[in-house]
């Protein structure tokens, strides 16, 4: 007989079972074992909003297992060592239930070390019940939203789609950005750049920026303007006109939390939101690590002190503070007890990760650490420089050429973590400039452009502006953008996050008919009930009236006011309906667009829409005939998205892949467009599984 330690995973068992000795038994719930049945609404809101709880397929030979090796005796204990947030509370507790414990303890740690898990088992505590509640309450909400909005979309556009109390907010983002995009106006303008050159040395060489004409700001918007200015500055010197010349600071950034990192391992690794949370889950379990979900940025004294030994015995003094650096957690809900991500063991390297896990978990790995020992170094020191070049024109108007340059006096955390990581070091590093010199233009550059929209989000911009308006919390925004992207709503284009149709329409309805749910404050707002229900301020039963009552008048007057037929429309078309000769509609079916009469049930006019208008005839390779029958193939838009079919379908079902134009470098055949494990897309041999070939990526360039 021993004491038992539960916890949710065997890696993390594993690890924790190195700490402890013969009196110990540790076993792995392999996640949760009790939830919400799939198939049913499983809440009772008659009686307080109950929970109907049931255990999971497949886990009750885990809660078996597990009752095998609970210690009769109470000279023993068992310990419920779940991870340190409101899921791992909930884990907890249910698995307490599920064994009938009368009085389990509850240990805490935030890192699996050896002290970390010692430390907590003498201080063993009982599961806080007021966090359980929130985790419950948390997830009957998102049932009662889910479940009753998903069966209205199953009324009004068709059977399978699903909406959340979350993952629409988010795809609200998406689609309103897209929208943007689409409503906005390029406006012409043209960037003005001289090469100058020292008249008397002919050392100094720099590159100067139009800034100002007759002392107010000057940005041309049509190429006269700027060959009227070439004409009336040309063979003119420029005189140095005014220099300023300061010191400035750089700071380095705080360690890591979820979303920062998150984002951090998008924009310089190329990692997924799902797989850098994976990756971190793995180097955690396996004691490396930090708890990886935290908005806290704090860091425990030992850290410090551990950090500071870093940078005192591989970087030297200069680079060591006089004090630690203390950062404010930006989040209002943070939990303080928690701390950044950041290795457990300062002197294990890169190297030993890459040895043990591969080349993924290394980087990762490389960056945490990186960012946690950067975030106590001393900050860069540069000396900046603001120059203004004036030129008399021929009109003997005066033009200002501003110039802005640095030098580097020391360069700080930068010696550890490049400066392009922490801020844009987009300043010329030139030689000392003194006011009245005169420099000769050696050349005059013009380039014309066009203003842009917004960017689209992608992974690492999306997790920001989740974080930004308060929805989710750390530990759901990975299952956030991969729920959007699973349910065919959203696709990852290279980057970016692209709205389908399907999630247009979807986000038009809630908008329509849900906006309280898809509000941005609204979702934050319960974000911050749940929070307050953690702490004990707010009861579960009236929490969850308010919401349900509501959602009930709302789910009412949708089910009365839409019109399933409205919802699908996507806009107007210039066809003719072939029946009535009438006007014509493009809606969205399951399987892409088509086209109907508008004056639909009354006349069922319809055509298929025109897909090939939208392709890419210069990338894409459009068969020339069935390989079946050889008749002529039509592109379709499937549950998988477009392919090429049989015109004579369906008494012929040949069908052709949407290959591209470009040919495999290994066996010739045509390339095609694929997406992998972690919601990548790449480009690989159609062939495939014959021929293996990947093509690399080019990597895209932050503008």
């Amino acid at each position: 007989m021993s004491n038992l330690v539960i916890v949710e995973s065997p890696a993390k068992a594993k690890t924790i079972k190195k700490y402890l000795g013969k009196d110990y038994k540790v076993m792995a719930t392999v996640g949760h074992i009790i939830d919400l049945p799939k198939n049913r609404l499983a809440v009772d809101v008659e009686k307080k909003y109950k929970a109907d709880f049931v255990t999971i397929k497949g886990k009750g030979s885990v809660i078996k297992d597990l009752k095998k090796v609970v210690p009769k005796s109470k000279k023993y204990d068992v310990y419920l060592a779940m991870d340190p947030d409101r899921e791992g509370e909930a884990i907890a507790w249910h698995t307490a239930d599920a064994l009938g414990l009368k009085n389990p303890k509850r240990i805490v740690f935030h890192e699996i070390t050896k002290n970390a898990v010692l430390e907590s088992l003498s201080k063993p505590a009982k599961i806080d019940k007021d966090l359980v509640q929130a985790q419950i309450a948390r997830r009957v909400l998102d049932r009662l939203v889910g479940y009753q909005v998903s069966e209205l979309l199953w009324k009004k556009i068709w059977y399978g789609l699903s909406a959340g109390r979350v993952q629409s907010v988010a795809l609200r983002l998406i689609v309103e950005r897209e929208e943007e995009i689409e409503a906005f106006e390029p406006k012409e303008f043209w960037d003005v750049f001289v090469n100058l050159e020292d008249k008397d040395t002919k050392k100094v060489k720099v590159k100067a920026q139009l800034a100002k004409k007759e002392g107010k700001k000057f940005v041309p918007k049509e190429e006269k303007e700027v060959l009227d200015l070439e004409k009336d500055i040309k063979k003119k010197d420029f005189v140095v006109y005014d220099v300023e010349k300061k010191e400035s600071k750089r700071h380095p950034y705080p360690p890591f939390t979820t979303s920062t990192l998150q984002q951090a391992a998008n924009n310089l690794l190329g990692f997924s939101s799902k797989r850098t949370m994976a990756l971190a889950q793995v180097l955690y379990q396996a004691g490396h690590i930090t708890y990886m979900r935290t908005d806290s940025t704090s860091l425990s004294n030992q850290a410090l002190n551990s950090i500071r030994g870093v940078i005192a015995e591989e970087f030297g003094d200069k680079y060591l503070p006089e004090k630690p650096v203390f950062y404010k957690t930006k989040s209002k809900n943070a939990q303080e007890a928690h701390e950044a991500i950041r290795p457990t063991d300062f002197k294990l390297k890169t190297d030993v990760i890459k040895e043990k896990f591969g080349s993924a978990e290394a980087k990762l790995y490389d960056l945490i650490y990186k960012k946690a020992v950067a975030s106590q170094m001393t900050p860069r020191l540069v000396e900046v420089l603001n120059v203004i070049f004036r030129v008399d024109g021929a009109s003997k108007k005066k033009y200002d050429f501003s110039l802005k340059a640095e030098k580097v006096l020391f360069d700080g955390f930068s010696k550890l973590m490049s400066s392009k990581l922490q801020y844009d070091d987009s300043f010329q590093i030139v030689s000392d400039i003194k006011k009245g010199q005169v420099f000769d233009q050696k050349e005059f550059l013009k380039e014309q452009k066009f203003t842009k929209p917004k960017a689209r989000y992608t992974e690492a911009t999306l997790v920001k502006a989740l974080e930004k308006y308060g929805i989710g919390r750390p530990s759901t925004y990975s299952s956030i953008i991969s729920t959007v992207q699973d349910r065919g709503y959203v696709k990852k284009v290279e980057r970016y996050l692209i709205p389908q149709d399907v999630g247009r329409v979807v986000i038009g309805l809630m908008k329509g008919s849900f906006e309280r749910l898809v509000d941005y404050e609204y979702t934050a707002n319960v974000e911050d009930g749940l929070d307050n229900m953690a702490e004990g301020k707010v009861k579960y039963e009236p929490f969850l009236d308010k919401e349900y009552k509501l959602l009930q008048k709302e789910l009412k007057k949708a089910n009365k006011e839409v019109n399933k037929e409205d919802v699908v429309i996507l806009g107007s078309s210039d066809e003719k309906c072939p029946n009535c000769k009438g006007k014509m509609v493009e809606r969205l079916g399951r399987y892409g667009k088509f086209l109907s009469c508008a004056k639909f049930p009354e006349c069922k006019g319809m055509k298929g829409a025109d897909l090939e208008e939208d392709l890419d005839k210069d990338k894409y390779l459009r068969p020339i005939e069935c390989p079946e029958c050889k008749k002529k193939m039509v592109l379709k838009m499937g549950k998988y998205g477009k392919f090429w079919a049989c015109e004579g379908y369906p008494e012929c079902k040949g069908v052709v892949s949407l290959l591209l134009k470009e040919k495999c470098p290994e066996c010739k055949s045509a390339l095609v467009e694929r997406q992998g494990k972690w919601g990548r897309s790449f480009i690989g041999c159609s062939g495939y599984p014959n021929c293996k070939y990947i093509k690399k990526q080019k990597k895209i360039k932050k503008k």
